[in-house]
């Protein structure tokens, strides 16, 4: 119905029942019957996952591909990715994890959003939250605040849910010792490579062969889909900010204080002692002699900040025990119960905690108060400016299109009116620049998707952008079509070329590994060469740094895979472009010197891999007594 009254919308004839019912277009979109919305793409339980948070999840998701290839994506990237599926599962899991953090009463307010958001330090200035650097940033990649804060409240919850869940991951000394082991098992690789490149000069080509191969895959071979369009733009950043008044600047004020309440602060040093649950009686009595021996030596007037560099155990330790300022609830409880029963100045009795015993010296306290009006004045002005704009750009953008409806096209509109329409020039979507248009809402993903989405002569709803609403009306549009050989022969040349290099070093490669099998695999320098081919062998990897190896990682991966029973991978593998034919030559256990050495980093690594194993395991089990229904009509 929609679509019908997008494409009327040039006609006269039905002007008068359009008008009633525009509004309710704008505001609400199209019903129907899926569970209650068939505007929604997913229900989890009796929650809805709406299309347009799906449109604009999927759109965040594929600007960042984009941004990863330099603004154009390579053909069927998205789809070799599954990004729809990436998209809606990842909104399962949020809604996923909002509903069992909820049964277990776990939730994250508003105001916890709100502080998380107004301490991060990209959005502010001069110590300050700005409301116009906060839109901006977020304009710039493509996000508003509610998506931004929706993330953020996800990970915040997420976070919650992990704590909780933290003091069910428990660590054995087998279980650290044997993944050590795993982690940091070395293996030296004997390779040899076939580059696709290096049999380039050896292709030949014809006329024939081109026409042959661009006749077999003229599916890549298509020129864009491009649009010409005429459009409107409501932007939110006026040219004239709205004048607020004192008034609604203390009525804000008085409304949303607590915004401007700072909890009193403790800045506080500390010396850590470290224990572990492995630690025997006699061990623990001999830690805790040694942080009663720093607190003897605090007491007595040495310099604490010298203390912790030379006796603490923590992360702290290099920068004297520093731990900041903090407020109270931040810390472990017996922790945070002894900072805040200190006044300044005061060292602490031992205190333990799970991490083990502790000195404290509070160094300041920074007094709760409640910043005045005069302070925030102009933060709040530029909020509610920013606010006003925002709903100056809605109420102008709703009115023109009311009367775009009752003009009966967009071009009547104008002639009518104050607003200029703007125009462009055919232009594929990932090239906007090519519009012509100076309009920066052009490029945004959501006006882009706007605008695509139209057939020519149809015209869009009310498309809203994180720079403000716009109208599109598709004046035209040219629907992909395979391009003629003569115009693609260039590339069709280097297609071929390049499919025909690669067949050639794989076969290449499939021959050496068929003779190493053949022979036992015991030669691989003598059967190389008989290919004029010069095997090499890497240095030692250790597995939990294989990404810093200069061989491929799959490759690296499936030689901690191989054995004596099987020397060498089934086939040739093809990595970054490149067939590897390969073996292990030789594998080792980390030192226990090594093990001595890392022990303590290793195991509070391992323990964090443990918590987040909890948190997957929580969440699959929170899936699989969910309902969970897809609407596969819109995937």
């Amino acid at each position: 119905m929609l679509d019908l009254l997008r494409k009327k919308a040039q006609s006269p004839l039905i002007q008068g029942v359009i008008l009633i019912i525009a509004l309710v277009f704008i505001f609400w979109g199209v019903g129907g019957g899926y569970r209650g919305t068939i505007n929604s793409v997913a229900q989890v339980n009796d929650e809805v996952i709406p299309y347009e948070e799906f449109q604009k999840t999927y759109e965040r998701l594929a600007n960042q591909y984009r941004n990863q290839f330099g603004g154009n994506l390579p053909k069927g990237l998205l789809e070799s990715l599954d990004l729809e599926g990436q998209t809606l599962e990842q909104l399962i899991q949020r809604v996923l994890l909002r509903q069992g953090a909820s049964e277990m009463g776990i939730i994250v307010s508003d105001l916890e959003v709100q502080q998380a958001v107004e301490k991060m330090e990209a959005f502010r200035s001069n110590g300050i939250f700005n409301v116009d650097q906060y839109r901006n940033i977020l304009s710039s990649s493509g996000m508003t605040p509610t998506s931004f804060e929706d993330t953020m409240r996800t990970d915040l919850l997420a976070g919650k849910v992990l704590e909780y869940l933290s003091r069910f991951a428990k660590l054995t000394p087998l279980e650290v010792n044997e993944q050590f082991d795993f982690d940091n098992e070395g293996i030296k690789i004997e390779f040899a490579s076939f580059s696709a490149i290096d049999f380039k000069e050896k292709v030949a080509t014809d006329e024939e062969q081109l026409q042959a191969y661009y006749e077999e895959n003229k599916e890549n071979y298509q020129t864009e889909p491009q649009v010409k369009l005429h459009f409107l733009t409501f932007p939110f950043a006026a040219e004239e900010k709205p004048e607020i008044s004192n008034e609604d600047i203390e009525s804000f004020y008085s409304q949303n204080i607590s915004r401007y309440s700072i909890p009193e602060q403790r800045r506080a040093r500390h010396v850590l002692i470290k224990t572990s649950e492995e630690d025997s009686v006699d061990i623990l009595s001999e830690k805790q002699n040694k942080a009663a021996q720093v607190l003897e030596l605090a007491k007595s007037g040495e310099d604490f900040a010298e203390l912790a560099k030379q006796f603490s155990e923590g992360p702290t330790a290099p920068r004297g025990g520093d731990l900041g300022s903090f407020t109270r609830g931040r810390m472990v409880k017996s922790f945070d119960d002894a900072a805040f029963s200190l006044n300044e100045g005061e060292i602490s009795d031992i205190v333990e905690t799970q991490f083990g015993f502790h000195v404290i010296k509070l160094e300041k306290i920074e007094p709760a108060h409640t910043r005045t009006l005069e302070d925030v004045r102009g933060e709040i002005e530029a909020q509610l400016q920013t606010q006003e704009s925002g709903k100056l750009a809605f109420t102008q953008a709703t009115e023109a299109y009311e009367n775009i409806i009752l003009a009966g096209s967009l071009d009547k509109f104008s002639r009518n009116s104050d607003f200029t329409i703007e125009q462009t020039d055919f232009f594929p979507r990932k090239s906007p620049a090519r519009s012509g248009s100076s309009a920066g809402m052009v490029s945004d993903p959501s006006f882009l998707n706007a605008a695509f989405s139209l057939n020519k002569g149809e015209l869009s709803s009310l498309v809203e952008t994180p720079q403000g609403y716009a109208i599109i009306f598709a004046a035209d549009k040219k629907e992909p079509e395979t391009a003629l050989f003569g115009e693609v022969e260039e590339k069709v040349q280097e297609d071929f070329i390049s499919a025909k290099s690669e067949a050639m070093a794989r076969e290449a490669a499939d021959a050496l590994l068929s003779a190493l099998k053949e022979e036992g695999g015991e030669n691989f320098a003598a059967e190389a060469a008989k290919l004029d081919m010069t095997p090499e062998v890497s240095d030692n990897i250790i597995r939990n740094a294989a990404a810093a190896s200069s061989l491929p990682l799959q490759i690296v991966n499936m030689g901690f895979e191989l054995s004596e029973e099987q020397p060498y991978p089934e086939e040739a593998v093809f990595a970054n472009g490149i067939f590897y034919v390969f073996r292990v030559v030789e594998k080792s256990p980390p030192s226990p010197d090594l093990f001595s050495k890392e022990e303590d980093e290793f195991r509070t690594g391992l323990l964090e891999r443990k918590k987040s194993a909890l948190l997957a395991s929580w969440l699959a089990n929170v899936r699989d007594k969910a309902e969970i229904e897809i609407n596969e009509q819109f995937l």
